[in-house]
């Protein structure tokens, strides 16, 4: 009698364990297939992402006075980040203004730093 109890339960905990297998499997295919379907892949939204950060670069590259050497654009969404480091608060400001007026910028997260002299 035992042995029978522990079959069945065996084939219980089995048949449990596929169906689930199943429902994960099913889930995650609606899941993906939603997302190639009416949302952004996260390859796409890399690409978004570099393409704005390219933009934005580009604004900075045409700002006349602007060193923009040492700085580093990364995008997140419509956020700009810029990093790194300018001659004077002046080229700062200016590097700001610049990529806040790149379509598809809502905010910039201004980290750049007035560089110290001989660095």
């Amino acid at each position: 009698m035992q042995t029978r109890a522990i079959i069945l339960t065996v084939a219980a905990a089995t048949a449990f364990t596929a169906t689930s297998l199943i429902g994960v499997g099913a889930a995650w295919a609606a899941d993906s297939s939603a997302a190639s379907a009416g949302g952004t892949s996260k390859k796409q939204m890399r690409a978004e992402n570099r393409a704005l950060s390219h933009a934005v670069r580009q604004s900075l590259t045409k700002v006349k006075g602007l060193n923009s050497s040492h700085i580093n654009v990364l995008a997140h969404g419509s956020t700009v980040t810029l990093a790194g480091t300018a001659p004077d608060q002046s080229q700062i400001d200016s590097a700001q203004a610049a990529a806040s007026k790149v379509t598809g910028v809502s905010h910039v997260n201004n980290e750049l730093t007035v560089s110290e002299p001989g660095n």
